[in-house]
């Protein structure tokens, strides 16, 4: 739930962490008016909530909180340090310690969906993006039949790729209005800072470091540095290209509220024809919920209910607990709806923030 729509009452359903670690509010606490507002002050962009209309919820994850947790913190130290040190500053120990703990879990987890359901502050973008990235490549090379060697330099790469943004004037970087064409062009050369900072640390493989420098290139041969295109473009960087714009559309940015995943799921079908490499594309959306758990959804019926489990083979047809009738009004009796038994229902909309609350508020009025 946007940060904007919480109300004071309600129940936090995960904890929310700082880059650093520290825990900000733990799971199972009221949020209170003071929680709200330091949550806000923060830039905490949403908090996931324990609904009581819709009963407790498991949502799978393919990444522990402690394991995501450590990943951002070493990418935080890390890339702090590049911007101080840029030949030395690279911790290589510590990031291929984090990438082999992603890479251990996610495969232990492979058969698991993405669902998106990670909570980051607007100052923290950088670091849970790339530990995102990295993420998202290695269920994408796990289902392309990658061996761990291959697993390895492709996370490494992923989780390094936005690395030479740290040589980027922080005043550029994150200037709100209008790029100059000079200011753009420095942003742009962000692929080549980050492959030199890689390619000297004998640690990481010549591949990794080229995933920073081509995670920007497009399959038409539209992108930049070098305006390749189709397979002049490394696998490793294409794989990248995908999870880098996909996890970016669906993050909430102080410019905008990020995308619902079936709208990005979109935009990524759509770039495949174009920008992106349409095989690689097709493979990384299998693995990744269009109606993740938890989404409020409206069926052709009119009916209304919460996606409370997802069929990977069907993706489109989820399990539904219905809630509501087609007038808006509460079940007596909720119950759900396998979407893949009943193939003449389906989803016909994702309902947004502002409907649901308008839903629940009717209800209310109708209560009383």
């Amino acid at each position: 739930m946007s940060i904007d729509f919480v109300e004071p009452g309600m129940i936090l359903a995960r904890s929310i962490y700082s880059a650093d670690g520290r825990t900000l509010l733990g799971a199972g606490i009221t949020l209170s008016m003071p929680f709200i507002r330091r949550l806000k002050e923060l830039g905490v962009p949403a908090v996931l909530i324990k609904d009581q209309v819709i009963g407790e919820l498991t949502v799978p994850d393919v990444l522990s909180e402690q394991v995501r947790l450590a990943a951002v913190q070493t990418i935080r130290r890390s890339f702090a340090r590049v911007q101080l040190h840029p030949d030395g500053g690279l911790e290589p120990v510590a990031v291929k310690r984090a990438t082999s703990a992603i890479i251990d879990e996610v495969l232990r987890n492979r058969h698991v969906m993405y669902h998106v359901a990670d909570i980051r502050t607007f100052d923290d973008y950088t670091f849970g993006h790339s530990v995102n990235v990295c993420l998202l490549s290695v269920l994408t090379g796990i289902a392309m039949g990658y061996n761990e060697l291959e697993l390895y330099d492709l996370a490494c790469g992923a989780i390094l790729h936005d690395i030479g943004k740290m040589l980027v004037p922080h005043e550029v970087l994150n200037k709100p209005g209008r790029l100059t064409p000079e200011e753009f062009a420095e942003i742009r050369r962000h692929c080549e800072y980050g492959f030199e900072i890689i390619r000297h640390q004998s640690e990481f493989s010549l591949a990794a470091a080229h995933v920073a420098l081509q995670h920007q290139e497009r399959f038409d041969g539209s992108g930049y540095p070098r305006q390749l295109k189709g397979e002049e473009i490394h696998e490793y960087a294409r794989i990248v290209a995908i999870a880098d714009m996909y996890d970016a559309l669906v993050a909430d940015r102080v410019y905008r509220k990020g995308y619902l995943p079936y709208q990005a799921h979109e935009i990524i079908l759509a770039a495949s024809c174009r920008e992106l490499d349409p095989r690689i594309s097709q493979i990384f959306l299998q693995n990744i919920a269009i109606y993740p758990i938890g989404s409020t959804v409206q069926l052709n019926t009119g009916d209304i209910g919460v996606v409370v489990d997802v069929n990977k083979a069907f993706q489109s047809r989820p399990v539904v607990r219905l809630l509501y009738d087609a007038d808006g009004t509460p079940l007596k009796r909720p119950y759900e709806l396998d979407l893949t038994r009943h193939l003449t229902v389906f989803v016909d909309k994702v309902l947004f923030e502002e409907h649901i609350r308008a839903l629940t508020a009717s209800e209310h009025r109708k209560a009383t």
